[in-house]
C-alpha cells in the first residue's frame, strides 16, 4: 500500500511540475480573462417554429472577435471560433 501511495504521489508532482511546460506558446492568441459573463456576447434571434429543427436553441454572437454560442434545447454548449462548432459542456446527468 505505500508503493502505491509513492507512485501516486511521484505522478502528482511530476504532472504538477511539468504543466508550465505543456502549456505551449500562447503569443499567437490573446489572454482573455474568464470572470463568469462575456459582455460581448449578444443574443442571435431565432425565428423557428416547433416545426423545424432549430426550435428551441439559442444562439449568441460576439462579431467583435468572431467567435459564437449555440446553446441546444437540452443545454449542451457549442462554441465557434470561425472553424465551425465544437462541443464544450453538457447537462450533467445521474450524478
Amino acid at each position: 500500500m505505500k508503493s502505491t501511495t509513492l507512485l501516486a504521489a511521484i505522478a502528482l508532482l511530476g504532472a504538477t511540475a511539468c504543466t508550465p511546460f505543456m502549456v505551449g506558446d500562447r503569443d499567437a492568441e490573446p489572454v482573455h480573462v474568464i470572470s463568469g459573463y462575456d459582455h460581448g456576447m449578444v443574443p442571435v434571434s431565432n425565428p423557428a417554429t416547433a416545426r423545424d429543427r432549430a426550435h428551441g436553441w439559442r444562439y449568441f454572437s460576439d462579431p467583435a472577435t468572431d467567435r459564437s454560442v449555440v446553446i441546444s434545447p437540452q443545454g449542451d454548449y457549442y462554441l465557434n471560433r470561425g472553424n465551425g462548432l465544437r462541443w464544450v459542456a453538457g447537462v450533467q446527468t445521474g450524478i
